[in-house]
Formats: C-alpha cells, structure tokens, sequence
C-alpha cells in the first residue's frame, strides 16, 4: 500500500510538473509576442476619456498628454499611422504638431486623422510622406523593423513560439521517460501546432476562421500521430554452442551449381540427410539420403540421348518394367542397321548406378557392366555401340530371338542400395538382310594432312573402321585388288575397340618434305567367299609431309633472380621455333630427367610458340630439364640453371649529397623514393615523387633550411614504416 501511494504522489507530481510547463510555455510566447518599445523611444501615456483626448503612438492608441499609462487598445490590422512627425496648419490658420504614431484612416483623396478632438485632412502627397504601416511590437519582429501583420511578422512570431513549444516538449518527453523518438514526435508536434497557430493569428491577410486554437492543436496532432511509434523490448538470449546442420535434405541439391563447385563441407551444411557422392571425380553430387528410404530408382528413356532417326516405342517405366524398343524409323520392320553405331540412354528420378547386361541376371551385383563404363551416382546414364549383322550375332555368344530380336536388360540402385528387382528391358532389332554396304574409316592415329618428324619418311598409321574388313594402301589411286600394300587388321568381333572402332595398321614409306598423299580402300566380311564381300569404290584419300626439327630458345631465368617473399614465385619461360608447325609444340619440365617425371607446362601448345610455367620457390640453386614435342614427333630438350636471392629487406640509403643544386641520394639496390617536407607519418602514395624510378639514384630540389623525410621501396613493394633516411639542408659551415 505504502509503494502505491509513493507511486500516486509521484504521478500526481509528474501531472502538476506539466502543467506548469505548459502555463510557462503560454506565458513566456505571451512575454515575447507582446508589443516591444524601444528605450530611446518611450510610448506616451495612454487614458480613457474623458480623463485626457487620445493620440497614436504605433498601433496603440494613446493619450498625447504625459499622464500615466492606464488602458491600451489595439487598433485594427489594417490601420496607418504617422511614421514621421510634421506641423499641418489649423482652420484658424495655426501651426498643430503632428506626432509619429498618430492613426490615420485612409480615404478615396488621401486620409483623415483626429488630434485633440479636431478632424484633420490629409492629402495624397501628405499621405505618401508621412503615413505608412505601423512596426510590429513583437521582440523579434520589432528588432528586425517589421510591419506590423505583415506576412515576415508573421513567420517571425511563429518561429518564436514553435522554438518554445520545442523545447518544451523535450522536457515533457524526458520527464514521462518516452523514448527518444516519441519525445522528438512530441517536440516536432507541439512545435508545429504552436507556430502555425501564432503565424496564422498574427498574418493580416488570415480568414477569421483560420485564426483558431484549435487549427493549431489540429495541425499538432496530426504531426504527432504521423511520428509517433509504438515501442517495446524483448529480451532474447543467445547460447554459443556447437553448430548442427538442419534436420532433413530438401534443398542439398542446391550445392549443385555449374559456376561454384560443391565441396562435401558446402553439402553436408545444407541439411544432416545431404551427402556428396562421386567424390575426386568431375561429376560431384550433393544428394539427398534418407534413411526412411525404402523405394529403388524409377528407370524411363532419356530422349536427348538417342542416335537420330531412331525412336522409342511401347515405353513403361520401372518398376515394375518392363522398358522400351528402339527401331529405326527408315527400316520398314525398325530393325537397326548391321555396324551402325547406335546410342540411347535411361533418367533415374534420384542420383543413382547403373548396370547394363545382354543375359537376365537375379541382382544388380550379378551384372557384368556399368553403364557409360563409370560406377558413378548420376541422373542420366547412357550407352553407345555398333553392333554386327544378324549372322554374325548368331555365330557369337550373344543371344538372338527369332534370328534378329535381341535385348539388354538394366538395372540401377540408388545411394541407400535400394534396387530394381525386375530387370529394364530395352529391345531392338538387328536387320537380318545381307550386309551390302562397303566399309567405312572413320578415324586416323595420325592427323590426316599431319606430318612426321625430321628425316623420317616412313610412319606407322593406324585406320580405324566401322566393321571387320581388309584394308590396302597405295601412293595411286586404283582399286582394292591393284593396291600392294597391306595392312594388319583386327577382324573378330571381340578385336573391336572402346570407341566400337576396328583397328588397321599400316606402315607408310615414302613420305617426302612437301605433302604426300596415300590411298586406302578396305574390304568387309574377311574370311567370307569374294562374291559376299563389300569393297570401296572410292578411295580414303591420306597425306602426310616431313618437316625440320624442333628448336628451343630463350630459357629463362638464369644466373641470379631475386625475390621478396618466401616461396618467391618464378615463372620458366621457353620459345620454340620450326618443327611440324613453326614451332608449335608441347613442352615439359622435370627435376631428374626421367620420362615418367616430366610434367606439362600450364601455358603451352601455343601457335607463337611461347611456353610458360609459374613455380613457387625458395632461395638457392635450381636446375630444371626442358623437353618440347611436336605434332610430328620432333623432340628438342634443354637445361636452365638459375640462382634465386630472396630479399625481404626495404633498400638501404648508402649515400646522400648535394650536386648542382639539386638533392642527390643513392640507393643499395634499384628502388623508388618519396618525401615529405613535413614528418615521417606519410604513406609512400602521399610523397612527392624523387626520380629516377627504378634505380639507385633519385634526386630532389634542394631548398635551403628544409628537412626531407625520404621514403624508398624496391620493385616488391618492401618499405619500412619509418622513414629510411632524413636530411635537413643547411649551409657549408667551412
């Protein structure tokens, strides 16, 4: 009880404390708005008749006797008054005073006035003299000479009261302990109602109707309301402890973007079920492992990965199965083409492995082969190969239905092992027709049109075709049976390489500087009777050309190199000219000059023949081997020997002299000065420049009685933080 009465006294006191401010605040912009009179200029006594007749002085009506002041009243806003004293003659013919401040009311032909209860005429010249607006009698209006109700008296006075409101609002504010933003709104709004109202009551040109309290107290208001803001505070507490990444997985897959790669550190924050899979490969994958999953991946074709003018038909995803056919859309019967390559891929609706096999299988481990040859976590998958004709399927360990039908069977599994049990068939056609089209060769091991290395004229070449034939070269172009040179060729089905190529090997002689062209044509079918088989008709035309060997220039660095930092970076540099392709080449350094130890330079196989290689080293000796190759085989190899000196240290100031007028100091080492004329707390950008950049002289103008604080740096930018030399120029004391 004793707490709540202390607590109502103190509001009690509070309430009355702001009454008296706001009674403060109206008396004090009473006080200031009140009618100023000068000291040198003092009013005259103002009575009421019929104690005295009354005169002007200002806008006051006033006695023009000196008795006591007793009574003013205003006169209307409108009114003029003498604003300087003249005599103006009787009907009688004498001389009356007429006083400064004397009202006088305007007329059509100039003004009338009232002195001692006579009525005096003014005229318009009169009136352009001597009349004019009375001063306002405000505090500041009248020290600025302002016209009483005119639109500046107006502004004055209320710039006065709005100052007063402030500042009365901003104790109200501390007092009842508002926050600093609603006591501003409070400030803001008692300052704005205050002014306006005494700027609207004071203006002469203000309707009757505007010049209201309560327009005032209305314009306050609104100020407040617009700047008043509801405040509150919470406490939140904060606990430092170990950091758990999010429950769940939905949003792992966002690690996966092609501009930033995913680190498993990246992955496993964005949620505790995320997982990078693929690791130390080009295919990293953040993806989603719930251990609540039971459900094996959803298997269907992948259209963007099918060899054109095929399709796929009578597609069922898995599970439960069981796949799709291929067929070829020129063939009447969709059967494919005897060694024509073919290529199809499967979308799994979750990263995942999958395996491909031509024989059924009860698991995804019984299986013989991942596909696209890797055992990586992926969403597509795909197959490419080139398949014989019907025969010679039957003839091999590759099961074919109805002497063409043949099928693969897939499976997949994602990262929990969940897999398909029932296998994804893919089933297509092989046309069973008579093969009746020539071999093709689709590849070289040499570039067709390449060339060889210096004084060779023979090259062995590898020709690559779409199907087991024999193949026959010749510098003539004439047909299969006239060509004498033979070539050692893959011929069985399981000789077929990883590109479902068969190789042909043939050494070439003959090969002279300019280019010199060979002519190849391949039967198919080996072993087959001459009448089954297919040969070209045409000739594959190859040429190949010698050159002259390979040349190396320009290694560097050698002899002594300097650094600044530790390991200091190097970078080997090597030119290569002539050779294949006017020095065109591949370069590679090593510390042994073992073949197994060489490693290619970052920056080479350059058309200018410019080769380079950034090295982090630390100080001493090095030696480095320099092997270059071409495209036709020539091969050049080189040392370079250098000595590496890191420097850490800022350049030393070894000499400082006076030359011709000019300030001359030397530098230990190439370096670039500055100065100040001030102190040493400069950065080396502020300083004034001291040339010569680079090297160990730098000079200055010599202005005598000056000090040079001198700054110097070397080409790494080591500088000290203190100056490295300070000079103060005087006179020869001999």
């Amino acid at each position: 009880m004793k707490k709540e009465t202390t607590f109502l006294n103190k509001k009690a006191t509070a309430s009355f404390q702001i009454v008296l401010m706001i009674f403060s605040l109206f008396a004090f912009s009473f006080l200031i708005s009140i009618p100023y009179v000068a000291g040198e200029d003092p009013p005259m006594s103002v009575c009421l008749p019929p104690d005295c007749v009354a005169g002007m002085e200002g806008n006051k009506l006033v006695s023009s006797t000196l008795a006591p002041a007793t009574t003013e009243i205003v006169l209307p806003k409108t009114s003029t008054v003498i604003t300087k004293a003249f005599t103006i003659k009787s009907a009688g013919g004498a001389e009356v005073a007429v006083l400064k401040g004397t009202a006088v009311t305007q007329t059509a032909n100039g003004g009338t006035m009232v002195i001692d209860g006579t009525t005096y005429s003014l005229t318009t010249t009169q009136m352009e003299s001597y009349v004019g607006a009375p001063t306002s009698k405000g505090f500041l209006s009248s020290k600025l000479g302002l016209v009483a109700g005119g639109s500046m008296d107006a502004l004055v006075s209320g710039l006065q009261w709005a100052v007063v409101a402030y500042l009365t609002g901003k104790m109200i504010g501390s007092l009842f302990g508002m926050s600093e933003g609603n006591t501003k709104a409070l400030s803001t709004a008692m300052s704005a109602g205050f002014g306006s109202y005494r700027a609207l009551s004071v203006w002469s040109k203000t309707p009757t109707w505007m010049a209201n309290p309560l327009i005032g107290v209305g314009i306050g208001v609104l100020v407040f309301v617009m700047m008043y803001r509801k405040e509150s505070v919470k406490t939140v507490e904060f606990n430092c402890m170990p950091w758990q990444a999010p429950t769940g997985g939905d949003v792992c897959e966002e690690c996966n973007d092609p501009d930033l790669p995913c680190s498993e550190y990246r992955c496993k924050s964005l949620g505790q079920n995320c997982e990078l899979v693929n690791k130390g490969t080009d295919q990293e994958r953040c993806i989603t492992v719930r251990h609540d999953d039971t459900n094996p991946p959803i298997i269907s074709p992948d259209k963007n990965k099918l060899t054109y003018d095929h399709k796929y038909t009578n597609v069922k995803n898995s599970p439960p199965g069981p796949g799709f056919n291929i067929v070829y859309i020129n063939s009447n019967d969709g059967c494919l083409k005897a060694f024509t390559p073919l290529e199809f891929g499967v979308n799994t609706d979750e990263p995942a492995q999958c395996k491909i096999d031509f024989s059924h299988t009860s698991t995804f481990d019984d299986m013989v082969s991942y596909m696209s040859g890797d055992n990586l976590y992926l969403y597509n998958h795909s197959e490419k190969f080139s398949l014989p004709g019907a025969k010679d399927i039957a003839n091999s360990s590759f099961p074919l239905e109805n002497g063409k039908d043949i099928t693969f069977f897939i499976r997949c599994r994602d990262k929990q092992g969940n897999e398909n049990l029932a296998e994804y068939a893919v089933k297509f056609c092989i046309d069973p027709t008579p093969d009746s089209t020539a071999p093709q060769i689709k590849a070289t091991s040499i570039t067709n049109g390449g060339c060889v290395a210096e004084d060779q004229a023979s090259a062995v070449v590898e020709f690559y075709t779409n199907e087991p034939a024999d193949c026959r070269w010749s510098p003539k172009n004439q047909d299969y049976n006239n060509m004498q040179n033979g070539m050692v060729c893959s011929s069985e089905l399981y000789q077929i390489n990883a590109e479902q190529l068969f190789t042909c090997k043939a050494n070439l002689t003959g090969i002279a500087r300019d280019e010199t062209k060979f002519y190849v044509r391949c039967k198919d079918q080996p072993g087959k009777a001459e009448e089954d088989r297919n040969e070209n008709k045409e000739s594959y035309v190859f040429s190949l050309r010698g050159s002259t060997g390979l040349k190396m220039k320009n290694l560097q660095p050698n002899g002594t190199i300097f650094g600044a930092v530790r390991p200091s970076p190097v970078e080997l540099y090597v030119e290569t000219l002539f050779g294949c392709n006017n020095g065109q080449a591949v370069c590679f350094y090593s510390l042994t000059d073992k073949d197994n130890d060489y490693i290619m330079f970052y920056d080479t196989n350059t058309e200018d023949g410019i080769h380079t290689q950034r090295l982090d080293l630390d100080a001493g000796n090095h030696k480095y081997y320099i092997k270059c190759v071409d495209e036709g085989g020539n091969v050049v190899k080189d040392t370079m020997e250098f000595l590496l000196d890191i420097d850490e240290s800022a350049p030393v100031v070894a000499r400082v002299y006076e030359e011709d007028q000019m300030l001359k100091i030397v530098t230990v080492k190439d370096s670039e000065c500055v100065y100040s004329l001030d102190n040493c707390d400069f950065s080396f950008e502020e300083g004034t420049q001291m040339p010569y950049a680079n090297s160990t002289v730098h000079v200055a103008e010599w202005i005598q009685g000056k000090t040079y604080y001198i700054k110097c740096r070397d080409e790494f930018k080591n500088e000290d933080a203190d100056c490295s030399v300070v000079v103060r120029l005087s006179q020869n004391f001999l």
